[in-house]
């Protein structure tokens, strides 16, 4: 695996003209799953653009000049939060650092949002990979996800 602090990436918004890419990075039903909660595989061609609403900031990260990853910043105001989620990387670029420098850029972006004091991030399966990748992008296990089954993680914002 390669260090994130190595990997050159920059997040950039996300719009329409990406949701092919990032639709086809949900390759399987597992994919889907752990990703979406889905269980009707193949995904819809609209799932992407189907998570952008208001309170949901988007965003592609990019390296090498093609996208290799997609994560969202949910709006917590009551829980005075910001919430990572859907975060997806490319198959063939798992494993390499991407989805760690993803949460880390997310994560700064949060943190700088009026209101935010800490960041969310929750694990509803048991992927050792994911929480790997969660735990190195400074993230601590604060418990259980209680809408659903999983691992509840958070990190603190530092003002």
């Amino acid at each position: 695996m390669s260090d994130p602090a190595r990997v050159k990436a920059d997040l950039v918004p996300y719009t329409q003209e990406y949701s092919g890419v990032v639709r086809s990075w949900i390759e399987s039903e597992e994919t889907y799953q752990l990703v979406c909660r889905g269980i009707n595989f193949p995904p819809p061609d609209d799932i992407v653009d189907s998570w952008q609403r208001k309170g949901v900031v988007s965003y592609i990260l990019y390296a090498n000049q093609k996208p290799v990853a997609y994560g969202e910043i949910w709006e917590r105001p009551v829980e005075q939060a910001a919430e990572i989620t859907h975060v997806l990387v490319d198959p063939y670029k798992r494993s390499r650092g991407y989805g760690t420098k993803l949460l880390e850029l997310l994560y700064e972006r949060a943190a700088t949002r009026r209101g935010v004091a800490r960041v969310l991030v929750n694990l509803y399966h048991q992927s050792p990979e994911a929480l790997g990748c969660y735990l190195k992008a400074g993230f601590e296990l604060t418990g259980t996800a209680t809408h659903i089954a999983g691992l509840k993680m958070m990190r603190l914002v530092e003002k």
